[in-house]
């Protein structure tokens, strides 16, 4: 269909009817026949997909259901590509997601946390392991996540994994191109990439146009060197929260990233609405922002490995396999977790103690996994 394969290369509102019409070789009255604008015709395709994905994940244990789902995105790849580049702007999109995996949930009974635990990983492998390049094998996934990856006893998470306070990272040492970086993240945040223009960057810094072009060719290089910097200021301040925690296992470690994440984009919350747009704009910045994370985390965990601060069960697979796995499902929580906290509502301070809760709960489950759940 015309319309899924324009949907699943952008967001909805960068699609025309015209593009539509024309990729479907049917005229604009015949498209006036059956719609009654592309919203119409939008939504239908979205809801036949969460339809089809419900009745897909219907097993009688819910490793089925799980792995019914990943088979399902594998085969419909375009219609989840629709579904993830339109999320972040439609907010009925991801309420009836939820809902949807939040049935199968209430059948085996998981808790809150425990339904964020298995369905995160899933999400993210379904939407975004082709852009680290991940291959990932449906059912031993599932048997990773239901199992839990690592062996040991679970311990308390230590209070310092939640001491910490993000710091503020410099854009740039020229003056000029940090300012038009700076006011680009502020117009981007609070009016959205695409309601931008390069006219309103200049006027809010107060420079003439041609200066703009002196330091980017477009609107989309500052995009692209904004999402740029916010990875190099998140993996810096994950990275002082984990060595906060250096003597404590990789998965505690884990957590204090977690927090800091968290922590970092509620400080610069227009940083977060950035680079979540961004996913939906330009798949090369996309694929930069979560390779740039998915390598450096992989290296780390396998010198953790090394360092003995983290077992992993084997599940007869190789450690690159079960390195990557984790590297995945830990990214999947960064991902998630800005959802929850973040792009429902920003949290203030006295939210913190729900965050920590909940992280805490999260650490219990990735140590143990759903052991208490029908398999």
């Amino acid at each position: 269909m015309a319309a899924i394969e324009l949907f699943s290369n952008s967001n909805f509102s960068s699609v025309s009817i015209s593009q539509i019409t024309k990729k479907a070789d049917l005229s604009a009255g015949a498209f006036y026949q059956y719609y009654m604008n592309k919203e119409e015709l939008f939504r239908e395709i979205v809801e036949e997909f969460f339809q089809q994905l419900e009745a897909s994940i219907v097993g009688d244990t819910l490793s089925k259901s799980g792995v019914g789902f990943l088979e399902f995105c594998k085969a419909n790849t375009k219609l989840v590509k629709v579904v993830h580049l339109n999320e972040y702007f439609f907010e009925w999109i991801r309420n009836e997601f939820e809902a949807i995996l939040r049935k199968v949930s209430k059948r085996f009974g998981l808790t809150s946390v425990g339904h964020f635990y298995f369905w995160s990983p899933l999400r993210f492998i379904a939407a975004f392991s082709d852009l680290v390049e991940a291959e990932v094998d449906s059912e031993d996934f599932v048997k990773f996540v239901m199992i839990g990856p690592v062996n040991g006893s679970v311990e308390n998470v230590p209070q310092k994994a939640f001491n910490f306070t993000p710091e503020r990272h410099v854009i740039e040492i020229d003056e000029r191109r940090e300012q038009i970086l700076a006011n680009a993240e502020t117009l981007f945040g609070m009016y959205g990439y695409e309601k931008t223009q390069v006219y309103d960057i200049v006027r809010a810094c107060g420079m003439a146009v041609g200066t703009f072009y002196l330091y980017f060719n477009n609107k989309l290089e500052v995009l692209h060197e904004l999402v740029r910097w916010i990875s190099k200021g998140l993996r810096y301040n994950v990275k002082l929260a984990v060595e906060k925690c250096k003597d404590c296992p990789r998965l505690v470690q884990e957590i204090a990233g977690l927090y800091a994440f968290v922590k970092f984009f509620k400080m610069h919350f227009n940083m977060y609405r950035i680079v979540r747009e961004s996913q939906s704009i330009d798949f090369k910045i996309a694929k930069e922002y979560y390779s740039s994370i998915y390598h450096p985390y992989t290296v780390a965990l396998n010198k953790a490995i090394e360092e003995g601060k983290l077992n992993l069960k084997m599940f007869g697979l190789d450690r690159e396999k079960l390195v990557s796995y984790l590297t995945l499902m830990l990214m999947s929580y960064g991902h998630f977790i800005g959802e929850r906290f973040l792009l429902s509502g920003v949290i203030d301070e006295q939210d913190n103690v729900e965050l920590e809760k909940f992280l805490e709960e999260l650490f219990v489950y990735i140590c143990t996994g759903l052991e208490d759940v029908h398999l």
